[in-house]
């Protein structure tokens, strides 16, 4: 499993979000969403005219391990381990062509905010996909996919 903020790649399936709640699939035919315990909707690349991620950002480069020491911390100083586990989720919006915007929630892999630069590389990523049908084979490799985000080509 590689990682690169909110994008993760898990087996032969890109993820946007934490795949244990709320995410959304990338495959080479469609955004793929996924609402907790919910059927998934399916939207053809097509048909997708823009996409925002929202989620909670930062500046600093390894957010999930800070906010999880400050965490650890914080809960064996004050006694209490729960501190901070609230988590403010994020929300993922699709313009559709023909239809209604679809919102939904995305579920964050930790605590504090995603690297900002991570989120814009997701954004990015997410809106090319929608405009250039050619890109959707790099999908066919999520590894590669977010390997080359992560390395800022």
């Amino acid at each position: 499993m590689t990682r690169f903020g909110p994008l993760e790649a898990r087996g032969n399936t890109l993820v946007l979000g934490d795949a244990g709640g709320h995410h959304a699939e990338l495959t080479a035919s469609a955004l793929v969403l996924r609402e907790f315990q919910e059927e998934p909707v399916s939207i053809d690349w097509s048909r997708v005219e823009q996409v925002t991620l929202t989620v909670p950002e930062t500046r600093f480069r390894l957010p999930g391990l800070a906010t999880t020491v400050g965490l650890v911390v914080l809960g064996s100083m004050s006694g209490d381990m729960g501190v901070g586990t609230e988590i403010d989720d994020g929300t993922l919006r699709v313009s559709v062509a023909g239809a209604d915007p679809v919102e939904m929630p995305i579920t964050r892999h930790h605590v504090g905010g995603y690297w900002a630069k991570s989120v814009r590389a997701a954004t990015a990523l997410l809106n090319r996909l929608g405009t250039d049908p050619e890109a959707r084979q790099l999908l066919t490799n999520p590894e590669r996919v977010v390997r080359l985000l992560a390395s800022g080509r």
